[in-house]
């Protein structure tokens, strides 16, 4: 009779701790507005950086959500010293200052502060997403891939890495070369009050020997190597660029 006591309590426990681990603690399951895994009102500045990186320390928290003081941001594991971690994305999250978050069950904020920890990477390590602060990682050193793609950033641009009192704006754009030679067109902008923007476009042929591009969606104007100018049916990206 003991055995089978005892074979109930196990299997109990085996449903609660199966409970438990299907939770989905999601940030889009917890938030309002998130974008990328990150409740929007705590970013600051975000962009694509697709490289690769060595964990610095050991027991490096990999959490679900960057949040320091919340509850709700979960450990989902820990990284060991020397691992090697797949980057994708870099965020800049507000730090040292109290900001409400909107739950999707309740009517009240929660109330976090990242305190210093305000550079994030969004990572995969073995499969694993999510995310890690940015001094636990090293970044390898990138190969030059400056004849795959272009960079451009509108002269409106704030660079937060250089200026931190002006509210932040950036907007940037991204020529792919493609092996058939097609170019691929990627912007992105952030702007401190109407939040993050996005465009896509794809060349079906190589346009660099062209000065100008025109569609229904986009007005392109390459004026040389150095400096372009865009016109698109979304505002903030129109404008000159600076290739950087």
């Amino acid at each position: 009779m003991s055995m089978i006591r005892k074979l109930f309590k196990f299997f109990v426990f085996l449903i609660f701790s199966v409970n438990i681990f299907a939770v989905d603690n999601s940030c889009e399951s917890i938030y309002q507005n998130c974008f990328y895994g990150i409740p929007k009102n705590m970013i600051v500045f975000y962009k694509d950086i697709n490289s690769y990186g060595n964990a610095n320390t050991n027991n490096i928290n990999l959490r679900d959500i960057p949040l320091i003081s919340s509850k709700n941001s979960l450990i989902i594991k820990k990284i060991k010293k020397n691992d090697r971690i797949q980057i994708k994305k870099v965020f800049l999250l507000k730090s040292n200052s109290n900001i409400g978050l909107k739950l999707i069950n309740a009517n009240d904020l929660e109330i976090v502060n990242n305190y210093r920890f305000g550079k994030w990477y969004s990572v995969i390590h073995n499969g694993d997403e999510g995310f890690i602060f940015s001094e636990f990682i090293s970044i390898e050193k990138e190969q030059d891939q400056s004849k795959n793609f272009l960079r451009y950033r509108h002269i409106n641009s704030v660079d937060w890495t250089e200026n931190k009192i002006d509210q932040q704006k950036n907007i940037e754009l991204v020529f792919v070369i493609n092996k058939n030679s097609s170019f691929k067109l990627k912007g992105y902008a952030w702007h401190y009050l109407s939040g993050f923007d996005e465009i896509n476009y794809v060349f079906e042929k190589d346009i660099s020997a062209q000065n100008k591009f025109i569609n229904k969606e986009i007005k392109l104007f390459l004026f040389d190597k150095n400096e372009i100018y865009l016109e698109s049916d979304i505002q903030i990206f129109t404008g000159i660029y600076k290739k950087y």
